[in-house]
């Protein structure tokens, strides 16, 4: 699902499954991605997120580790419950 916000479309993921990057090439034709929440899976094309400003790895995501040691400023940590501002 995408949200438009005035800083750009906020995806919000399920697992994922068919695959980061076709889903933001889908995404980006109704404008620039801001922002990704939710479960990425076996997601391991980390310089697909380099012109992201905010990441929320969050359930199924199996490389949160590395997401996080390569983009410690835009990641966000997610869960159950938690109010995330964009």
């Amino acid at each position: 699902m995408a949200v438009k916000t005035d800083k750009g479309l906020v995806l919000i993921v399920g697992c994922s499954h068919p695959g980061m990057k076709n889903i933001m090439d889908t995404a980006s034709q109704f404008g620039r991605i801001y922002a990704i929440v939710g479960g990425l899976h076996g997601f391991d094309d980390y310089e697909l997120f380099k012109k992201l400003d905010a990441i929320c790895p969050t359930h199924c995501t199996q490389h949160i580790a590395e997401i996080k040691a390569l983009y410690p400023e835009k990641v966000i940590e997610g869960g159950v419950g938690k109010i995330i501002e964009l």
